[in-house]
């Protein structure tokens, strides 16, 4: 659990976001549809309809390995009082080329990953998905 909590603080340090407002301003906060390609072993943090998330990405037997750090807190799953620092619930898969994991958020926002040739290439899509059967417009 260690590890985890230093590949978030990494990846939070490395993108500059060092307080609650930071989040405000990553990727995917303000709506709309945003695409990142991403570079392996870098952190990537991001806001999907209220759920802050960390990913990052391996090429592992020509597929990615794709690692998520997901939080519901501020500052990244900031422990209360601070002390513990980061935390979350952390999601791994290998993702074949040309297909895609996705993370739902709230407010119908999710995040795309997919995985490009021989997983030599991954790119982030953070977007606002048609709502679900039976769900009320914003929520899911």
């Amino acid at each position: 659990m260690k590890w985890m909590t230093r590949i978030a603080i990494a990846a939070l340090i490395g993108a500059g976001l060092s307080s609650a407002a930071a989040w405000a301003e990553m990727p995917g906060a303000a709506g709309g549809e945003t695409q990142i390609v991403m570079n392996p072993d870098k952190g990537l943090p991001l806001n999907v309809g209220g759920k802050k998330l960390v990913g990052y990405y391996q090429q592992h037997d020509h597929v990615c390995g794709l690692t998520i750090v997901l939080s519901e807190s501020e500052a990244g799953g900031m422990a209360s009082g601070g002390s513990e620092g980061p935390h979350g619930t952390r999601i791994t898969a290998n993702v074949t080329p040309g297909q895609s994991l996705r993370v739902d958020g709230d407010q119908n926002r999710a995040a795309e990953f997919l995985c490009g040739p021989d997983g030599r290439k991954m790119n982030a899509r953070i977007y606002t998905r048609e709502a679900y059967p039976g769900h009320a417009a914003g929520k899911s």
